[in-house]
């Protein structure tokens, strides 16, 4: 048997379905002017993704348009019947739940992770800032004292007394 591919979608009660052989899938490729079948999937997988969807229900099918202008795909999904509703509900919510605990575990490690440098970024700042700042303060040159007399704007010059005007004894 050939590989096949599923769309599905979902309101909570119903599913819609749109099932693909590699001829169907490769014909919606040539439409969609994408180079592989490697590239339609991940064009596929990118608008799902980044949430670029849009679905409109039209009678007893669903109408799913991937992307936005005249690269975007469209779906024409198919309402399943009862006895495939139920089954493609549980996998969802089989799929959603281990995807749940799955991310979870990656958030506990990664906090962890992030704890882990912290407290080690706080250690090594402790010990380096008490060397980092004595170091700073020890390459400063010390300014130099200032000569009595000597102008305050122009460092090289005395001071030149105010003109007092002429004196006569």
């Amino acid at each position: 048997m050939g590989k096949s591919f599923s769309l599905n979608a979902t309101d909570g009660i119903d599913v819609w379905r749109l099932d693909m052989d590699e001829k169907e899938l490769e014909s919606l490729r040539e439409l969609s002017e994408t180079s592989s079948n490697e590239a339609f999937l991940l064009k596929i997988r990118k608008g799902f993704t980044d949430g670029d969807l849009s679905v409109a229900l039209i009678g007893n099918r669903i109408t799913l348009t991937i992307g936005k202008g005249p690269s975007a795909l469209t779906f024409d999904l198919y309402e399943c019947k009862a006895v495939e509703k139920r089954t493609e509900l549980q996998d969802l919510l089989f799929r959603l739940a281990s995807s749940s605990t799955k991310l979870e575990g990656e958030l506990a490690a990664a906090n962890k992770t992030i704890e882990n440098l912290k407290s080690q970024t706080a250690n090594a700042s402790a010990g380096a800032s008490a060397m980092d700042f004595g170091s700073k303060r020890e390459s400063r040159a010390k300014p130099m004292p200032k000569k009595v007399g000597m102008s305050v704007i122009n460092p090289g010059s005395k001071k030149r007394k105010a003109a007092t005007g002429i004196e006569f004894d």
